[in-house]
């Protein structure tokens, strides 16, 4: 049948059954016995129907879209989760539409507030999805909850009782990564800290220094320089901790392109990574595969974050179930490569 003659009476007359079960289904709300619900899927999928966005969203009062804010463009961080999220909307009926909205970080409330009213006015969201560093603000938080939105966010974040939080251990990864440096013999381990109005920069360096201070080393000061989670930052505070005289034998930086920046500026300097220096990143950007050598790393699972914050957040609509806070916590991965090695005689002595 052609797809653009197709209705609902015909879905309901091909699976057997009432429109009402055919709406339902469509609007994945639950109660539906899945063998009905596979009826009405396989007849949508033969007949080549098509509801309309339009007439779903008068029946239902509802958009059927989730927006996702982001602060800039571009980045495999936020590309990767966007990804995620555009699956799970499109399995489960809904389309992603995406905001970028820069500088709220320092804007007043008045400014954040204006912003996401043109948001709802413009594309009338079911449901707002926040990635760092905008996941972890409060002012945005407030706002939100003000203008009485559900949200979901990607952490790690500490505004727990809001809303829905998806995320990993960083904490527990970042002792991990620390661990691996110091079981290969490296005590002058420096860190390279992300941007400071993240979550994330101070959750990895508080595993990096417990984890320090439990194999027995000190974290030195000297050794700690400040990024801003970009390679040229990375390259920047690289040869900065490698200037100095007592320079690290390791370095921990707080992702992936800051990392690559690192293993940049030691070639540089003529080091050889990782005899002469052990690099370690975080996330398992893509960068983390195009470096050479290949970076040991903490691979989030970037896709799979978006895809599960999305599917949660569907399914709390489609339940009514968005009162309370809900946090979902992922299993990540420690990923050895070619960055990392054994410390050497001519390491220690330099």
């Amino acid at each position: 049948m052609n797809n653009h003659k197709a209705k609902m009476k015909d879905v309901a007359d091909l699976a057997g059954v009432s429109i009402k079960t055919v709406s339902r289904v469509l609007n994945n709300e639950p109660h539906v016995q899945e063998k009905l619900r596979k009826q009405v899927r396989d007849a949508v999928t033969k007949l080549g129907y098509v509801p309309s966005q339009s007439a779903r969203s008068l029946r239902g009062n509802k958009s059927y879209d989730i927006n996702l804010i982001c602060h800039a463009a571009g980045g495999d961080y936020v590309s990767v989760i966007q990804f995620g999220a555009v699956i799970a909307c499109q399995k489960l009926g809904y389309q992603l539409s995406l905001s970028l909205l820069e500088g709220l970080e320092e804007a007043s409330f008045q400014t954040i507030k204006s912003s996401f009213e043109s948001i709802l006015r413009h594309h009338k969201p079911d449901g707002i999805m926040l990635v760092a560093p905008y996941a972890g603000d409060e002012k945005i938080g407030f706002v939100l909850e003000e203008l009485g939105i559900p949200v979901v966010r990607i952490g790690p974040v500490e505004l727990l009782n809001q809303g829905i939080l998806v995320e990993i251990d960083d904490y527990k990864a970042s002792i991990e990564l620390t661990q691996h440096l110091v079981q290969l013999g490296h005590k002058k381990i420096g860190f390279v800290r992300g941007t400071e109005n993240q979550r994330s920069s101070h959750v990895r360096y508080s595993g990096f220094c417990v984890a320090m201070n439990a194999a027995g080393l000190t974290v030195d000061p000297g050794l700690v320089a400040q990024g801003e989670f970009s390679f040229q930052s990375g390259y920047d505070a690289g040869l900065k901790l490698l200037a100095k005289d007592n320079r690290p034998t390791a370095i921990f930086a707080s992702n992936d392109d800051m990392a690559a920046g690192i293993v940049t500026a030691a070639n540089m300097q003529g080091l050889n990574v990782p005899y002469d220096l052990s690099v370690v990143g975080f996330d398992d950007a893509a960068v983390a595969v195009r470096m050479r050598p290949e970076l040991t790393t903490i691979r989030q699972p970037l896709q799979e974050l978006g895809q599960v914050a999305i599917e949660t957040l569907i399914d709390s609509l489609t339940n009514n179930s968005i009162n309370g806070p809900q946090r979902i916590v992922l299993d990540y991965e420690f990923v050895l490569r070619g960055t990392t090695a054994q410390i050497s005689e001519k390491t220690i002595t330099h």
